[in-house]
Formats: C-alpha cells, sequence, structure tokens
C-alpha cells in the first residue's frame, strides 16, 4: 500500500434475495469482466484449514462441546438482561474452554464449591457473583454455559494448532491465585470495561485482574501476538479502548465452530475475502484526508444471532491519484445454515478528517437465492467487479468442511 492518499471502505455482507448472471470458467489475471459477472477462480485448497471445529443473565442453551477443543471461546447472551443493556453487541460474557477433568487433576467447581469429577467438561472465566465468587475461576459447562444464557457460541482463533490453542488455556490457569486447582477464586474481578491490558493493574480501574473478554483477548494476544480487538489500540464509540464479548467474535482471526440454534451438520462454512480495490477517482488528495482509515462489514441474515458478523478495521492507507489497494482481508469465515441465500454487499470511501465529509464510492451488490450452487465447487470470484468510480476484486467459497487458504494467499 504505497503512495499519497489515504482511503476508506465499508464493507456489508448479509444473507438475502435473488440471483445475477453466473458464468463458471477460467479467467485471466488481467480480464475485467462486467458487474454481475462472477466466475469460478479454482478447487477449494484445504491448506491452513482447521481440522475441527452471571454476565449474561439467566437462560438456558443447548451449545454441545462435542466438536470443541481446549482453547474455544464460547460467547453468551440474553436478550433484555441488564448486562445485554450494559455490554455493547450481543453477547455479555465471554469463557474459555478448558477440555475435561483428567485423573489426578484437581480442578474446583466455583458455582458447586466442590471438587469435578472426572471426564467432566469445563471452562475457564472471570466473573462475580454472590455464589460463584470474584474473578477469574472454573464452571462446569452444564452450569457456566448451558444454564448461563439464552444465546451462547464457540468461535475459534484461526491459523493456531490445537496444541498452541491449549496454551491459551494453559496461560488462563496459570493465572489464578489459588494454583492450577482454581480455589480459593481470584485474581479479582476487572470493572475497567474501556481499557485493556495484558498483565498488571488496570489503570481505569485500579484492579490487577481481567473481565471477561479481556482475559481471552490477552491469552491470544500474549502468547502469539493475535489481536482478537478489531479496534486494535484505536478508540471506538462502543467500548473506547477496551476489548467486549462481540469484539471477539466480530474479529477477523475467529470464526464460529458451534451454536446453540443452528446444527452445524445443517450448516455451510462461508469465506468471503476483499483481495483489493482500485479506485479510479481521487477526490480530495493528500495531506487533506487525515484520520483513521477503517474498514466494516457483516455477515448474517439481517435478525442477528449466530448468523451475524460485524467488523471494524483501523489503519492508515495513503495514495495520491487512482490506483490499487491490496486488502487481502477475510471479511467473514463464519457458518450459515444450507437453506439460506447470500448476499454481499460493499463500499469504499474516501476518509476525510472533520470538517470534510467523506466520500462515497459506487458500492458492490450482488446477491443469490441458495448457496447450493457454489458449495463444495471451489472459490469464486470477481476480478473485477466495475463499479465505475471504483473496481472491486472478492472471492468466496462455500463449503461443507473448513477452509483454507484461497488461492490469492488470504
Amino acid at each position: 500500500m504505497i503512495g499519497d492518499k489515504k482511503r476508506s471502505i465499508f464493507l456489508f455482507l448479509f444473507l438475502s434475495g435473488m440471483i445475477l448472471l453466473i458464468i463458471p470458467l477460467s479467467i485471466n489475471i488481467n480480464q475485467i469482466p462486467m458487474p454481475g459477472n462472477l466466475v469460478r477462480l479454482s478447487t477449494q485448497s484445504t491448506e491452513g484449514a482447521q481440522a475441527d471445529l452471571k454476565f449474561a443473565d439467566d437462560g438456558k442453551n443447548s451449545l454441545l462441546y462435542n466438536g470443541l477443543v481446549p482453547g474455544d471461546i464460547i460467547l453468551l447472551g440474553t436478550a433484555g438482561s441488564f448486562f445485554d443493556y450494559l455490554i455493547p453487541g450481543e453477547f455479555s460474557h465471554t469463557e474459555i474452554f478448558a477440555g475435561f477433568v483428567q485423573p489426578g487433576e484437581q480442578i474446583w467447581d466455583r458455582d458447586q464449591h466442590c471438587w469435578m469429577p472426572v471426564g467432566t467438561p469445563y471452562v475457564i472465566h472471570s466473573t462475580k457473583s454472590d455464589n460463584a465468587g470474584n474473578g477469574l475461576g472454573y464452571s462446569t459447562w452444564l452450569e457456566g454455559v448451558n444454564e448461563h444464557a439464552e444465546i451462547a457460541v464457540a468461535i475459534r482463533v484461526a491459523g493456531l494448532t490445537n496444541a498452541q490453542r491449549q496454551q491459551a488455556v494453559d496461560w488462563c490457569k496459570s493465572k489464578l491465585d489459588g494454583g492450577l486447582d482454581g480455589y480459593p477464586v481470584g485474581p479479582v474481578y476487572d470493572w475497567g470495561w474501556t481499557s485493556k491490558q495484558i498483565d498488571g493493574t488496570n489503570s481505569l480501574s485500579g484492579v490487577d485482574g481481567w473481565y471477561c473478554s479481556e482475559l481471552a483477548w490477552a491469552a491470544y494476544k500474549d502468547l502469539f501476538g493475535i489481536d482478537l480487538d478489531p479496534d486494535g489500540d484505536n478508540w471506538s464509540w462502543e467500548t473506547a479502548y477496551g476489548v467486549s464479548p462481540s469484539d471477539l467474535y466480530e474479529d477477523s482471526d475467529t470464526y464460529v465452530v458451534e451454536t446453540s440454534d443452528w446444527d452445524p451438520n445443517d450448516c455451510y462454512y462461508v469465506k468471503i475475502n476483499l483481495v483489493g480495490v482500485y479506485y479510479e477517482i481521487d477526490s480530495d488528495p493528500w495531506p487533506k484526508g487525515a484520520g483513521e482509515m477503517y474498514m466494516k462489514w457483516y455477515v448474517g441474515d439481517g435478525y442477528g444471532g449466530s448468523g451475524y458478523v460485524t467488523e471494524d478495521f483501523y489503519g492508515i492507507v495513503k495514495r495520491d491519484g487512482a490506483g490499487y489497494i491490496y486488502w487481502k482481508k477475510t471479511m467473514a469465515y463464519v457458518l450459515i445454515p444450507k437453506t439460506h441465500p447470500l448476499k454481499i454487499n460493499t463500499q469504499a470511501w474516501e476518509d476525510d478528517s472533520w470538517p470534510d465529509s467523506d466520500d462515497q464510492l459506487s458500492p458492490f451488490n450482488w446477491w443469490a437465492n441458495s448457496m447450493l450452487d457454489f458449495a463444495n465447487n471451489g472459490w469464486w470470484w470477481w476480478n473485477y467487479w466495475d463499479a465505475g468510480n471504483c473496481r472491486y476484486c472478492i472471492e468466496f467459497c462455500v463449503s461443507s468442511n473448513p477452509i483454507g487458504v484461497s488461492p490469492n494467499g488470504i
């Protein structure tokens, strides 16, 4: 990304409506189809694919731990609850799946105040209540997940081995005040939701501990340098400098592996990548444009729930005059019911500093009634979709199995 002009792009993806012209044929990299021409890029790559896939308030769900691995992140929420209004996004609590109690291992059940039997599935999380105690500790899967909220989704951090995900669990366990067995509960819960730190005292709350989503963020950030906050170190209206459960869900480094309202066997994996955008115009030459550059998108059926993803990406991209920016970003990697239609809608922007308004470019807009025509049939792309004042290069894959790296390396 070179040159001297800053650009922005808003990206929106969701499920809906009709079908446009589809042409499954090979394409030359220099060919620019007219708008609406979708072509098959290649067969599906599985390289890099993953092999398997009282703050939420009252409520129950049927989320299963089958198919999960230690280190997977559990997101919980109950619509209309106190914390649903207080915490931004659909989810209000975060837990980390820790696996099963092993022979000779002692794991303290913070809710029932006893040692868990061997073979019990359990989670580690930071919360606070009169019964469960204050801070970091263990809950059984039944108590901590199924009997904790109406909505439950399991997500996985992409690009890691299961052994590395286990390291995230071990990292969390190493922070327990009472040692690996989790007795007593602690360190205490951190109320500084608008700030975050990997270790040490929260400058806002003065607490040396973690809130629920901060714990998961800190583990993967400290161990692997993976930032699960799509806002990064930037300020946002929703969380200031903190990281919410919904941030973890929305981050491009995570993908859904299990939901409480969809059976994974009835879903397809859908991966959608923005390869790049060619900007035909330069509305406000650099350095007039200033401030943050960001991308935003969502995927879902328009009703929220487990099929809804929104994401922000912050940075600065400069370019003077017309030119191409290789974004190379995964816009969505999710499970979507096989019966749902598919819609992709994106829009590029130029982001200008106050008092100048941002410049909107023409949107990319495509939809299909069914994903069946594309399922298990490799990668599809537009190279390019000509929108007049910009051209979009977008690729997607629909598969019954986890999806790996695309032919464009995304």
